[in-house]
């Protein structure tokens, strides 16, 4: 009965990633000045899509301790939290610098939680408080060191940038939480409904970016932001 609930919410979950790769693909025809945010945005859902579609079909499923570990998961949570945190770096014109830690942070996040799957008791549970202190890294960078150092030219780009922050740091938070209450954690949630609960995480987390963040951008394209003048309202690009 599980099985066929947990397949249930995977296509649910394929489906829903599916629709989400079409607003960014419609909205590059009509708008090939932001080509490279499209592709982004594209790639995120994409290779989220694919890989749903994979664990319908028990690819990459593995028993680890009597749990499903779900390999595809995790890849399709390294590759497209890594393509979240470009695309919001995009929105800045911060450094390059700025860029590699978020990358860096970012992978240490997902990185640690593998180890917390894989690792037996009670060092899993020091791995998921390490990839605790690695996320609470990336928060800083995302709230507090990427804004000190972004320019929003033009200036409209600062309320899509803080609108797509938030919604990202508030989803992201209620992964670990989730985590700590499935089967790998303390086991109070079966796995049919941990798998349901990452579903919808993941369909708001990034297929709602996607929607936001082209609806952002088609914003900027309406209002003619990005005729500005780089001066105005923006602000200064601080040197990492």
């Amino acid at each position: 009965m599980f099985e066929l609930t947990i397949q249930t919410w995977l296509t649910v979950g394929f489906a829903g990633m599916a629709l989400g790769t079409l607003p960014p693909l419609w909205q590059s025809r009509a708008d090939p000045e932001h080509r490279t945010h499209y592709a982004i945005l594209t790639a995120i859902t994409a290779v989220a899509a694919v890989a749903y579609l994979g664990m319908r079909f028990g690819v990459g499923t593995v028993a680890v301790s009597g749990r499903p570990l779900y390999l595809l998961r995790y890849a399709d949570w390294f590759v497209t939290t890594l393509l979240l945190m470009g695309y919001l770096w995009l929105l800045t014109n911060a450094g390059r610098a700025a860029l590699a830690r978020l990358l860096v942070f970012d992978a240490l996040v997902i990185g640690f939680g593998v180890a917390a799957v894989l690792l037996p008791t009670p060092i899993r549970f020091a791995a998921f408080a390490a990839g605790g202190v690695a996320f609470l890294a990336l928060v800083r960078e995302l709230v507090v060191r990427l804004p000190a150092l972004a320019s929003f030219r033009p200036a409209r780009r600062r309320a899509t940038f803080e609108k797509l922050r938030n919604v990202t740091v508030v989803l992201w938070t209620l992964y670990p939480v989730v985590w700590l209450l499935g089967p790998a954690g303390l086991g109070l949630l079966q796995p049919a409904t941990e798998v349901l609960v990452f579903v919808y995480l993941d369909v708001v987390a990034k297929g709602g970016f996607v929607v936001m963040a082209v609806n952002g951008l088609a914003g900027l394209t309406d209002g003619g932001d990005d005729r500005e003048s780089a001066t105005d309202d923006a602000e200064p690009v601080i040197a990492d």
